[in-house]
């Protein structure tokens, strides 16, 4: 989303937002103005009604006997827009102000007897009669009139406040538009910037959280997305190192195996090639187990037989420590209980435990495993100078990948610890002088057989 976009959908919250308000206000305001209104010619027909009854009241027979008595005795009206007049039954006015003739309201209520209240061109009328029977002609009756303008005067003045009210309304809902649209555009933008650079291969974005529910869920979800496909970069860069520092060791060992087979007379090279195609496939299968640990974030763990395992991994590096002039041996434990790991990152621990023994260490290597508390404790061990002393530089950066104070490429020690907290269990130094490393796994007492055939149970491990 650009900035030009950003704007588009601002406009387009901000009108949405006027428009139905104008509208709900236009519902509202139109059935209001018509009820104002008619409530305001209601109220002028009822004064008029009360200053034609009041002028009703005070028209008694004997008054009416003597009409030059009439002016004399008709009360003021409450407003001094109203003028009054008094009609007989012939429709001539005998008092009052109005006009010299009935009006067509004054003639019908004359002849029916009956109050009428109506606009009559220019003015608002209320006619009442004079007798008291409703049946009978009325001889005479009392018209009360006002000018109808200036009823319609306070409608529309009315009117105007209302609409002044309605604009004014209508601004208030421009601003909290204008605010609304800012607040759900700019996190959008930001959404859409956050997206664009993890396309471009940035996996650090962390968009800011905006309070807008649906965009904050977006938000996170991106920022998972980022942080799995950063995850899964970063391994599949580390994977060629790994590669890189498993396989150099067996793959030297197969080059000077076929190499001292070719330069010693009378060597069997049938036997070398057999021991070199038995390298090769333990090659190939520390491949499959470090692409595996490589691209599976939440691996399936299994309880399995860590002696056996652990016997299948030292057999060729017995071979190897045997052609270097030292000794493999290993002690296993009756009865071990099952041990929750995954296989391949077992594998790959052991080989990398065995090649420090190989490379940095000295005398008769020594794998041994047990139980203890719940745990297998695979252990491996050398009769070399040990590791630096806690106290000492460099002691506490051997777990560190990549240190500069490592003594080889610094990838290996690191990338066990790692393969084995991933699976629960933990990568410890239990003695440093001589160096004894003790992978501790989780122990499960009573290993089932799965439907595959293998014996344990699975569980998942992250």
């Amino acid at each position: 989303m650009t900035a030009g976009d950003t704007v588009r959908l601002s406009s387009m919250v901000q009108r949405t937002i006027v428009v139905v308000s104008a509208l709900a206000m236009l519902l509202f305001a139109v059935p209001l103005a018509v009820v104002v209104g008619g409530l305001y010619r209601g109220e002028a027909q009822e004064h008029l009604a009360r200053d034609a009854e009041r002028s009703r009241s005070v028209l008694t027979p004997a008054v009416l006997a003597q009409p030059s008595t009439i002016p004399s005795v008709l009360p003021v009206p409450h407003e001094p827009t109203v003028v009054i007049g008094v009609y007989d039954g012939t429709g001539l006015r005998i008092a009052g102000e109005g006009p010299a003739r009935a009006d067509p309201i004054t003639g019908r209520v004359s002849a029916t007897g009956v109050e009428e209240s109506a606009r009559l061109g220019s003015e608002l009328v209320t006619v009442v009669p004079l007798t008291e029977d409703a049946d009978a002609p009325a001889a005479y009756v009392v018209r009360a009139a006002e000018p109808y303008a200036l009823v319609q005067h306070i409608v529309w003045l009315t009117w105007a406040l209302m609409a002044a009210l309605a604009l004014a309304v209508l601004g208030l809902a421009a601003a909290l538009a204008r605010r609304q649209a800012r607040r759900l555009a700019q996190p959008l933008q930001q959404l859409a910037e956050s997206a664009a650079a993890l396309g471009q291969g940035d996996f650090s974005v962390r968009p800011n959280r905006s309070r807008v529910r649906e965009v904050d869920d977006a938000g996170r979800n991106l920022e998972l997305t980022a942080r799995r496909l950063g995850g899964m970069l970063e391994r599949e860069r580390a994977f060629s190192a790994d590669a890189s520092h498993q396989l150099r060791g067996p793959l030297t060992a197969v080059r000077i195996g076929l190499e001292a087979s070719l330069l010693t007379p009378g060597a069997d090279l049938r036997t070398s090639v057999q021991d070199a195609l038995s390298d090769l496939d333990r090659l190939e299968r520390t491949v499959l187990d470090l692409l595996a640990l490589a691209r599976d974030t939440r691996r399936a763990t299994e309880c399995i037989d860590a002696g056996a395992l652990v016997r299948d991994v030292v057999q060729p590096w017995s071979r190897r420590l045997a052609d270097a002039g030292r000794a493999l041996i290993t002690a296993l434990d009756d009865e071990l209980p099952g041990a929750l790991v995954s296989p391949p990152a077992l594998r790959t621990v052991l080989d990398v435990l065995l090649d420090n023994a190989l490379t940095h260490g000295a005398g008769t290597v020594r794998v041994a495993v047990r139980s203890a508390d719940q745990t297998v404790i695979v252990e491996v061990a050398d009769q070399g100078e040990g590791l630096p002393d806690p106290t000492s530089a460099g002691a506490e950066v051997i777990f560190t990948r990549r240190s500069p104070d490592a003594r080889g490429t610094g990838i290996g020690l690191a990338l066990a610890r790692s393969l084995i907290e991933a699976d629960g269990g933990r990568l410890e130094v239990t003695s440093r002088r001589p160096a004894i490393f003790a992978a501790v796994l989780p122990a499960v007492s009573s290993p089932q057989p799965d439907p595959a055939g293998r014996t344990g149970t699975r569980s998942s491990a992250g």
